[in-house]
C-alpha cells in the first residue's frame, strides 16, 4: 500500500514538475512542431530527483516517471510520418483542392495571356473528338485537315495521341485515314497503339498494310497484339495467311490475339483451342464448341463492358 502511495505521490509530482517546467517544450511541439528532446529530458530528471529527495530512496520510481517521455517520443516519431501522408511527395492527396487556391488561379489566367498552355490543348481536342459526329461534311473536312497540320509539328506524344482518338470518329474518310497512317510511324509507343486500334475500322488498302505492319515488326508487343486484333475487320486473303501463320506460333501472345482476330474475321468460335482454328483453316469441318450456361447468359449481363 505505501508502495502504491509513493509511486502515485511521483507520478503526481513528476507530471507536475513537467508541466510547469516543460511547458514551453509543449507549446513547441503542439504549434511549432519542434521540441527539444534534451530539455524534455533535464525537466524529467530534475523533477525525479526533488520527489526522490523529498519522498526517499525509491529507484523504482524512476521507471514509473519513463512512461511519460514514451508518448511523446512516439508522437515525435509520428510527426514526419503523418507530413508524408498530408503533404505527399508533390501536391499531396488533395492536390484538385488548387483550384480554390485564389494564388494559383492567377497563375493559370497569366500563362493563358502568353498562349495556349497544354492542358487547354488537350481539352480542345477532346471536345472535337466529341463534336465530330455531329459536324457536317464540309466542316470535318477542314477540322480534318487542321489536326494534320498539328501533328505534323507537335511534340507531345499525349496530343498526338489525343488527335489519333479524334481522327478515329471519321477514320472513315481517306483524309483521316491517310494521317492515321502516317502516324504509325511515330516514335512513341502509345501513340502507335492508338493509330492500331484506330484503323480497325478504316478498310483502305494502305490501312490493311500499315496493321500488317505493325503486328509483324513493330518493337513493342503491345502494338503488335492491338494490330493483329484489328485485322480481324479487314477481310483479305494477305490476312487470313498472315494469322494462320500468327497460329502457329507457341507462344499465348502471339496466338490469342490472333484468335480474337479470326473469330471476327470467320464468325467461328473455338475458345482458344488452336488445334481446332488450325484445321479449320487447313479446310476441314470442325464444329465449335457449344457455348456454357454462363456464356449464353452474358448478352443479358447487365454489368456487361
Amino acid at each position: 500500500m505505501v508502495s502504491l502511495c509513493i509511486s502515485a505521490t511521483l507520478r503526481l509530482c513528476a507530471k507536475i514538475g513537467f508541466a510547469s517546467l516543460g511547458s514551453k517544450c509543449w507549446l513547441n511541439t503542439r504549434f511549432v512542431g519542434e521540441i527539444d528532446l534534451a530539455f524534455s529530458r533535464l525537466v524529467l530528471l530534475m523533477s525525479t530527483r526533488i520527489v526522490v529527495g523529498f519522498i526517499g530512496h525509491g529507484i523504482h520510481s524512476v521507471y514509473h516517471l519513463s512512461w511519460i517521455a514514451k508518448p511523446i517520443r512516439t508522437r515525435l516519431w509520428l510527426v514526419p510520418i503523418a507530413s508524408c501522408f498530408f503533404v505527399g511527395c508533390v501536391d499531396g492527396p488533395f492536390f484538385e483542392l488548387k483550384k480554390l487556391n485564389p494564388v494559383i488561379q492567377n497563375q493559370w489566367k497569366e500563362d493563358r495571356k502568353r498562349g495556349p498552355v497544354f492542358s487547354q490543348r488537350v481539352e480542345e481536342m477532346r471536345l472535337l473528338k466529341s463534336q465530330f459526329p455531329r459536324m457536317p461534311e464540309s466542316e470535318k473536312d477542314k477540322w480534318i485537315a487542321t489536326v494534320s497540320q498539328i501533328v505534323e509539328s507537335e511534340s507531345s506524344p499525349e496530343l498526338r495521341r489525343e488527335a489519333v482518338l479524334a481522327l478515329t470518329e471519321v477514320v472513315e474518310r481517306p483524309e483521316a485515314a491517310t494521317t492515321l497512317v502516317k502516324l504509325a510511324r511515330d516514335k512513341n509507343d502509345k501513340v502507335r497503339l492508338a493509330v492500331a486500334n484506330s484503323l480497325h475500322q478504316s478498310f483502305t488498302p494502305e490501312s490493311t498494310k500499315t496493321l500488317l505492319a505493325l503486328a509483324s515488326n513493330d518493337t513493342s508487343e503491345s502494338v503488335r497484339s492491338a494490330a493483329t486484333q484489328s485485322l480481324g475487320a479487314h477481310k483479305t486473303d494477305d490476312v487470313k495467311q498472315f494469322l494462320a501463320k500468327q497460329i502457329s506460333d507457341r507462344r499465348p501472345g502471339v496466338q490469342y490475339p490472333a484468335t480474337l482476330a479470326l473469330k471476327e474475321m470467320t464468325g467461328k468460335d473455338f475458345k482458344g483451342d488452336v488445334s481446332k482454328w488450325k484445321r479449320y483453316l487447313n479446310g476441314e469441318e470442325v464444329e465449335p464448341d457449344k457455348a456454357t450456361f454462363y456464356e449464353a447468359l452474358q448478352p443479358y449481363n447487365p454489368f456487361r463492358r
